[in-house]
């Protein structure tokens, strides 16, 4: 996966576990970076059970885990975002919003990992939705603020 494309899903989800109270931490990319470079060297290590907080704090697999969604979206069924591909783009600054194709595309990606949880017992259906998901991620330009920084004085 390109790890800008993996920061921008760690900051969409980490915004929105603050926005529903269920966390404090957006890291930077620096500090992302830092912390996956040490997860990669866990791994390499074999030292797997000391991946689990680590795999919290960098919200790895937070949409594409459908059984780790599932038991979210229990706890948040009532979250407003969850209303449409708009209400989900609150979470954005207006900024990123207007560097989307469209308004609710961001919104329409991240809702779409929704489905997964509903269709874990219907194979193709659920295949079907990842190539969908893929198509989606494709056509989403990086957006957050972090990647149109420009130097200044």
């Amino acid at each position: 996966m390109d790890p800008y494309r993996e920061y921008q899903d760690y900051v969409v989800a980490s915004r929105l576990l603050v926005a529903l109270g269920l966390s404090r931490e957006v890291l930077s990319l620096a500090q992302y970076a830092r912390l996956r470079l040490k997860r990669m060297e866990l791994v390499q290590k074999g030292w797997f059970g000391r991946l689990e907080s680590l795999d919290e704090r960098l919200r790895y697999g937070f949409f594409s885990n459908p059984l780790k969604l599932k038991e979210f979206l229990k706890r948040t069924a009532h979250a407003p975002f969850w209303a449409s591909p708009l209400a989900f783009e609150a979470l954005l600054f207006p900024e990123e919003q207007a560097r989307l194709t469209y308004p609710g595309q961001a919104g329409e990606y991240y809702l779409g990992w929704l489905r997964l949880p509903h269709l874990l017992r219907d194979p193709l259906a659920f295949e079907e939705a990842l190539r969908e998901q893929e198509a989606r991620a494709q056509a989403l330009p990086l957006f957050l603020n972090a990647f149109h920084r420009v130097p200044g004085p």
